[in-house]
């Protein structure tokens, strides 16, 4: 199941916006199951837009809080989950730790071809370009960075990165040329 999936409940599916009437109904139940579906994908955007874990725990915390006392004004102009992304991003550059970018999950080191670990040049070699990415991910402006991390991690569109970020989606698609075309110059050993 992926974020924003239904899920189903008593037999019937429960989608996002349902969670979040009910939520905005006083329904904790609703809420926190919307906290089970996204927030590990609020987690890893805010790891990677600032480097102190804590900070990582107290963003997400606070976006949750946030999204709590805020959920009776959730108009449903957006998904819930671009609502809640749009809460994480201002909770990000609140704390004014957005410097570097945070190791990638260690999933992405596991090869997705089991043959591959037997292969140590490939495993080492693996391993230099996500030090690599990292590095330059680091090096992005922040905005370019959330851009980024938003499409190609959490693959959402350019008209919700426009509006998690406050930008048009045409400024969104522009940030993340940018940050691409800077990714692709740094990381040009690894054509």
């Amino acid at each position: 199941m992926s974020a924003g999936d239904p899920v189903i409940e008593d037999g019937v599916e429960v989608d996002d916006r349902e969670l979040a009437a009910a939520a905005a109904a006083g329904d904790r139940t609703a809420f926190e199951t919307l906290i089970r579906r996204h927030g590990p994908a609020l987690h890893r955007y805010a790891r990677r837009m600032t480097r102190d874990e804590a900070a990582v725990q107290d963003i997400v915390q606070e976006t949750f809080v946030a999204a709590w006392r805020q959920i009776e004004k959730f108009r449903g102009d957006s998904s819930p989950r671009t609502w809640l992304f749009a809460i994480c991003s201002r909770k990000v550059a609140d704390s004014h730790r957005v410097k570097r970018a945070l190791p990638l999950d260690d999933r992405l080191l596991d090869p997705a071809d089991p043959s591959a670990a037997a292969d140590p040049f490939a495993t080492l070699s693996n391993t230099e370009f996500l030090g690599a990415l990292e590095e330059a991910l680091a090096e992005l402006p922040p905005r370019q960075r959330a851009v980024w991390m938003l499409r190609e991690v959490e693959e959402l569109t350019f008209p919700q990165i426009g509006t998690i970020l406050n930008l048009s989606p045409d400024g969104a698609r522009g940030h993340h040329h940018r940050a691409r075309t800077t990714l692709q110059q740094r990381l040009q050993r690894w054509r």
